[in-house]
């Protein structure tokens, strides 16, 4: 999937990038809006809990949280973001919350990316519709993660986009460190608990499974770098890490923010989750990569050429 999309980015015109992303991303908002709603309607339309029980083997009685909505769609301790107003964590088009918070964050990748080509009405609705999706979803990671986009991506402009290698081996190194300072909370339902799962989760891991020969797979569906490298190895999952961040984007600060929030996003989302390794999310992203890329590649062409 990562080099298909990556691929089809370099082919695509920016005008049609544009209007893809202003299209699904309205769309997305306006099903997110009727699920908010009318829960029952769109439970009984999409039917989520009979997705998950005939394709991932779930039992429909394990979904506490009632109706045909994934059982995520409620919190034991309730909403983060306008908790009083008994709404539920919505999923939009992506039967689950934690892909819509995806999409968010992909979506603020594209707008820091395509600003200067953007209209001030294409601009403040990507700002507003992105808000909207974030209280539809409620998610903790997500919101984070755009929050520290919101400081860190202006200034990423002015740094060369290779130095996003770093991101990776600092998380680890920062993480391991939090463990033995005792920061990250063992096994909790928290930002810090998912972390301290997902640093467990790949320090078990046998030589077969580091090596991707191992027959039975272990599911790992709260450490997205582990179930990568079972599936791949860890000698193509360094390899690919490595391939994405070493590629130069150039100087424009349109695409040096795409690829430090990219890799950056990639850091945080594999320790505590596989969900940016699907296709509903992830492939737009990998778009705007491959768009970048070419942005970029075909600006120093012209520089040389001049």
């Amino acid at each position: 999937m990562i080099p298909a999309f990556i691929l089809l980015g370099t082919r695509i015109e920016g005008a049609l990038l544009r209007q893809t992303m202003l299209s699904l991303q309205l769309l997305i908002m306006l099903v997110g809006l009727w699920e908010l709603a009318s829960p029952g309607g769109f439970g009984s339309t999409f039917r989520v809990i009979d997705y998950y029980v005939q394709t991932r083997g779930y039992d429909a009685d394990a979904f506490w949280a009632g109706g045909d909505l994934f059982l995520s769609s409620e919190r034991p301790g309730g909403r983060m973001l306008l908790d009083g107003l008994g709404l539920h964590r919505g999923s939009s088009l992506f039967l689950e919350p934690v892909s819509l918070g995806n999409w968010a964050i992909v979506g603020t990748i594209f707008t820091a990316a395509m600003w200067r080509s953007l209209s001030n009405g294409a601009r403040l609705f990507m700002l507003v519709s992105t808000a909207v999706l974030l209280v539809t979803c409620d998610g903790r990671f997500a919101l984070s993660v755009i929050l520290l986009f919101c400081l860190y991506l202006p200034f990423s402009a002015y740094v060369p986009d290779q130095w996003s290698v770093a991101y990776l081996p600092l998380l680890l190194v920062a993480l391991v460190g939090g463990e033995a300072l005792g920061i990250l909370a063992e096994h909790q339902d928290n930002l810090p608990g998912r972390l301290s799962v997902g640093l467990d989760a790949l320090r078990s891991m046998d030589l077969d499974q580091l090596l991707g020969i191992r027959a039975d797979r272990v599911r790992f569906d709260d450490a997205g770098w582990a179930d990568f490298v079972q599936a791949q190895s860890v000698v193509i999952a360094i390899g690919l890490w490595l391939a994405l961040a070493c590629s130069s984007f150039g100087r424009d600060p349109g695409n040096r923010m795409a690829k430090h929030g990219i890799m950056l996003f990639l850091a945080l989302c594999l320790p505590i989750s596989n969900s940016l390794l699907s296709i509903k999310t992830a492939a737009l992203m990998w778009v705007v990569y491959g768009f970048c890329y070419a942005r970029g590649r075909l600006t120093r062409m012209e520089g040389n050429a001049a």
